[in-house]
C-alpha cells in the first residue's frame, strides 16, 4: 500500500502506486481547485514520464486545463505557482530510490498543501465533466520562471553581490531535476562551475545514492579537490535539499545547510527561525549568536511553512539540507540554499573549512532503523524513561511527532518517516557516554 501523508503520495513503482492512483488523486486536486488551470511537472526517473501522462489524463477528466513545465526542479514548480497564482502537482518521489515515485501537492498560495488540506484529497466517484469548451494542454515559459526565481532570489537576499565570477563550483546534480535550471542560475550570476551528474535523464538508476549524505558525495569531493574549486555541492534529485564539499575536499553533513545560511541570512535581517524537530543544535547555536528565537516542529516541510507563516517568521529549514527562505520561495529551494552560502564564502573572504570552525563540535549521528510498530513504541517508553533519568532539569519531552526529547546541549528524535517504511533517528550532543548509552537502549551498533 502506498503511503500519503503531509508529504504526498509515495510508493514502489508498479507494486504500490499505478497510474491509476495517480490519474485519481490528480483528478481530485485539479477537481477541488478554483483555478483553471493546473501546472504539471516532473523529475527524471524513468517512470516519471508514464505518471505524468496519467496525472495529466485525470486533470483533465476533471474539466481543468494544464500547464505543462516538463522537468522541472520542484521548488522551482512552487516559485512558478506563487508567481502565476496558479495550483500545481509534481511527479517526484525526492529523495526516495528509483523505484518509487510520488505526487506533491502545490496550492495557488505558492506552497505544499498543508496537513489540514491534504487529508480533504480523499478519493471519490471519478465523473466526467461537461464543459462547454475542451480542455487544453498548454506549454510553460520556464525561461521566463528560471528569469523570475533568479532575480527574486537576487532582490531579497543579494545585498551588494552582483555575481560570483570568481568562484569556482563542482555541482553535483545526481541526474535530477535541478540539472535542467542548473545552467540558467550560473550563467545569471556568473558563476563558473564543473558538471557531475547533471543529465536530465536516468537511465536505470541515480548514479549515486539520492540523499546528498556525506557518503554519496565522495565523487563529488574528488571533483573538487582535483580542480581546486571553491566549493562542492550536492543536490537530491528534485532540487530542494542540498549539501556541501568544503574547498579541501572535506564533506559536511546536510545539518550544516541551513545554519550556514542562517549565519548569512540574519546578519542581514532579524527573524524568528523555524526548523523542524529533527534539526540539530547547530541551529541553536546561530540563533542564539543572533538573539533570535528558533520553533521547532513536527517534521514535513509544509509543517515547517505553517509555522514560519504563523510566527512571523522569514527564515526556516530542516537539517535534512533544506533551506526555506519566505520572500523568495515557500519551500525548501537548494538554489536558494545555494545563493546564501555561496553569498556566505564571499563576503567572509573565508573558506567554508574554516566557517565551519566556528561551530561547536557537536557529536551528528542519524540513522534509518526497520520500522517495526511494536519495537518503535518499546524503544519509546523506554527511551523517554531513561532520558529522564540522565536529564532531571529542563528536559523538553513532545509526542507529537514521534519521541522528541531535548536539553540545550542535546536532542534525540526517533520517528517513522512520512515518505518511506523506516523509523529515522538522530542523536545529536557534545556527550560521548549518552550516545553510548542511548545506543544500548537502541541495541543499534
Amino acid at each position: 500500500m502506498y503511503k500519503f501523508s503531509v508529504s504526498g503520495l509515495r510508493g514502489k513503482v508498479f507494486s504500490e502506486v499505478f497510474p491509476f492512483d495517480f490519474f485519481s488523486f490528480a483528478y481530485i486536486f485539479a477537481k477541488k481547485q478554483k483555478a483553471e488551470k493546473i501546472l504539471v511537472g516532473r523529475d527524471t526517473r524513468p517512470t516519471s514520464e508514464a505518471f505524468y501522462f496519467s496525472s495529466v489524463a485525470g486533470i483533465l477528466q476533471s474539466g481543468k486545463n494544464v500547464v505543462d513545465c516538463g522537468i522541472i526542479p520542484t521548488p522551482t514548480l512552487v516559485f512558478a505557482s506563487g508567481y502565476l497564482k496558479l495550483p500545481g502537482i509534481v511527479i517526484t518521489a525526492s529523495h526516495n530510490p528509483v523505484d518509487e515515485n510520488g505526487l506533491k501537492f502545490v496550492s495557488a498560495r505558492g506552497r505544499f498543501l498543508f496537513e489540514n488540506e491534504i487529508k480533504l484529497l480523499k478519493l471519490e466517484k471519478i465523473e466526467k465533466e461537461l464543459k462547454k469548451k475542451e480542455p487544453k494542454i498548454q506549454i510553460l515559459n520556464k525561461e521566463e520562471i528560471f528569469f523570475e526565481h533568479a532575480q527574486k532570489i537576487k532582490k531579497y537576499l543579494g545585498a551588494k553581490i552582483e555575481n560570483f565570477s570568481d568562484l569556482k563550483v563542482g555541482i553535483d546534480g545526481v541526474n535530477g531535476s535541478v540539472s535542467s535550471e542548473i545552467d540558467y542560475f550560473c550563467n545569471f550570476f556568473s558563476l563558473n562551475f564543473s558538471p557531475l551528474f547533471l543529465k536530465e535523464k536516468i537511465d536505470k538508476d541515480f548514479p549515486r545514492e539520492p540523499e546528498p549524505s556525506p557518503g554519496a558525495l565522495k565523487r563529488l569531493s574528488n571533483l573538487v579537490k582535483e580542480k581546486r574549486l571553491h566549493l562542492g555541492i550536492g543536490f537530491d534529485p528534485d532540487g530542494d535539499r542540498v549539501a556541501f564539499v568544503c574547498e579541501n575536499g572535506e564533506i559536511l553533513s546536510e545539518e550544516y545547510t541551513l545554519p550556514f545560511s542562517l549565519l548569512y541570512y540574519l546578519e542581514k535581517k532579524k527573524s524568528p527561525v523555524v526548523c523542524n524537530f529533527s534539526t540539530s543544535l547547530l541551529v541553536d547555536d546561530v540563533c542564539e549568536k543572533f538573539g533570535v528565537p528558533l520553533y521547532r516542529t513536527k517534521v514535513g516541510e509544509s509543517n515547517v511553512v505553517y509555522q514560519m507563516i504563523k510566527r512571523k517568521s522569514f527564515i526556516g529549514g530542516e537539517g535534512n539540507g533544506g533551506v526555506i527562505v519566505k520572500d523568495v520561495n515557500l519551500t525548501r529551494d537548494g538554489l536558494v540554499a545555494f545563493y546564501l552560502i555561496l553569498s556566505l564564502i564571499k563576503e567572509k573572504g573565508k573558506p567554508l573549512s574554516i566557517l565551519k570552525k566556528t561551530f561547536n563540535d557537536y557529536i551528528i549521528i542519524k540513522r534509518k532503523l526497520e520500522f517495526k510498530k511494536d519495537f518503535f513504541l518499546k524503544m519509546k517508553a523506554k527511551i523517554k524513561k531513561e532520558v529522564k533519568r540522565l536529564f532531571r532539569k529542563n528536559l523538553v519531552i513532545n509526542e507529537e511527532d514521534g519521541l522528541f526529547c531535548y536539553q540545550r546541549n542535546f536532542l534525540f528524535h526517533l520517528r517513522p518517516s512520512n515518505t518511506e517504511k523506516l523509523l529515522r533517528l538522530i542523536i545529536n550532543t557534545d556527550d560521548e557516554k549518552i550516545v553510548e548509552k542511548l545506543y544500548e537502549i537502541l541495541c543499534v551498533e
